[in-house]
């Protein structure tokens, strides 16, 4: 397989904790507990109990006026700090895609500048690290970000997904199958989101609830699906974002949204082509974090008092190489094992084995891969609390398949369709969805945004 290298940088790492640093004091036994093996003596596992991304979710809406729902996780421990905001506070939640707990060591570690040490040493005051969900990937991460729930229970684990009501892997940000190259063509026009995923969202729970996201997203399945009850405002950039987020927070006390969702994407994608290089991560989280203390600071006094922020991410990232990973389509054992595609992850993939061939599946999976990569069974992936402590989905085993591969370190698993198959042009240096703790764990900066307006910048 030919792949382009990245322009001029070769992916590299840093280890996952770095000393000394200005951290708060309860950080090293938080790394050290959500990153421990819990799964095969290996693994971590997302701790739904009260330090993972749906546990924010739940914070947020509890704070923000809303009201306990059947199947909620638990709001976030009390190691993340006292309860936020005050009576009729509106809850911020700014999702920074690729935010992983090592990007916000790289950046305390070496910030770009005067600036950027000034905005390091700021957020070193109020972030911790939470565990994001199993799989650590966009689609699943959001809707537990907009459910409150774990993918198990909102149904959707990973990238691509089996369907059993359309016969068919779909891309789940995408709603279309992978090989095609329009979105949502699995959207049919009476399509409505609790055909994709059955839970509620938060928003149709809270009303009045605003989500500000990429105006490019307007009106897709995922969108629609994603923020099910939420104003939309679409943002074209980092202007313009905190011009609207600052006209939303403006609103008269009693009109002011008790929800409002932010999501970034630029980190994510930086990190894709360059791979989870820390002078872009450093850049990318200073600006953002520039634009949004502008907000805080042109916000009248009495408004940015009744504002709790809170800063994450979906999931980090680890450096990938082309030369260890595996196509399944350039494996006729493998292929002819399978009875459909791989879904899920490069870093994570879900295998369903032709009738009566699943101990074949497994065995050729030990025999001829390496032996850091790990196979699991359906059963065991729920068993685990992987995907949350239920109740799950109906069609949860069907959509899983028969086994979970998670390949070794720096290594994946990828399947092309056959009209698509040959040298891959856009290799990505940097990808996500494994069980690492570069990958599950995630930062959390939770501050009054009173605070951000306070930053000596």
């Amino acid at each position: 397989m030919k792949v382009k290298a990245p322009p001029g940088l070769v992916p590299g790492g840093v280890p996952l904790t770095l000393d000394p640093l200005p951290l708060l004091p309860e950080c090293a036994a938080l790394v050290t507990e959500l990153s421990s093996p819990r799964l095969r003596a290996r693994y971590p596992v997302p701790a739904y109990e009260g330090a993972s991304l749906p546990n924010l979710a739940v914070s947020a809406y509890l704070h923000g006026g809303g009201a306990p729902f059947p199947g909620m996780l638990p709001p976030l421990d009390t190691r993340y700090g006292p309860s936020p905001g005050t009576e009729g506070s509106t809850q911020v939640v700014v999702l920074v895609d690729s935010f992983g707990w090592k990007m916000f060591l790289d950046l305390e570690r070496d910030p770009p500048g005067e600036t950027g040490r000034k905005v390091a040493a700021g957020l070193a005051r109020f972030t911790r690290p939470i565990t994001s969900v199993f799989p650590p990937t966009t689609s699943s991460a959001l809707l537990s970000l907009s459910t409150g729930t774990a993918p198990g229970t909102h149904g959707i684990v990973g990238y691509t997904e089996y369907f059993p009501g359309w016969g068919a892997i779909l891309n789940t940000l995408r709603f279309s199958p992978p090989w095609a190259k329009g979105a949502d063509l699995a959207a049919g026009k009476h399509f409505t989101p609790a055909d994709w995923v059955p839970v509620p969202s938060l928003f149709t729970r809270r009303s009045g609830s605003v989500a500000l996201t990429k105006a490019e997203f307007e009106g897709s399945a995922f969108t629609r699906v994603l923020y099910d009850g939420a104003g939309f405002v679409g943002y074209l950039g980092l202007s313009d974002l905190t011009y609207h987020l600052r006209r939303v927070l403006e609103a008269p006390d009693g009109r002011r949204p008790p929800l409002v969702w932010v999501y970034w994407d630029l980190l994510d994608s930086v990190n894709h082509v360059y791979g989870p290089e820390p002078r872009f991560a450093q850049e990318e989280l200073t600006h953002l974090l520039l634009a949004l203390s502008s907000v805080a600071r042109q916000l009248p006094v009495p408004v940015r008092n009744k504002v709790q922020l809170w800063i994450t991410g979906d999931h980090g990232q680890v450096p990938v190489r082309p030369e260890r990973s595996r196509a399944v389509h350039e494996d006729p054992t493998l292929l002819a094992l399978l009875d459909r595609p791989p879904s899920g992850e490069r870093r994570a993939a879900f295998l369903k084995a032709r009738t009566g061939r699943q101990e074949d599946l497994r065995h050729h999976l030990v025999e001829a891969y390496p032996s850091g990569w790990t196979v699991l069974d359906a059963p065991e992936v729920i068993a685990s609390g992987l995907l949350g402590p239920g109740p799950f989905h109906p069609e949860l085993s069907s959509r899983l398949g028969d086994l979970l591969v998670l390949p070794g370190e720096g290594e994946t698993l990828y399947s092309r369709p056959p009209g698509d198959r040959g040298p891959e042009e856009h290799f990505l240096w940097g990808t996500h969805g494994g069980l690492t703790p570069e990958e599950l764990l995630v930062a959390l900066a939770g501050l009054p945004l009173s605070e951000l307006a306070d930053w000596p910048l």
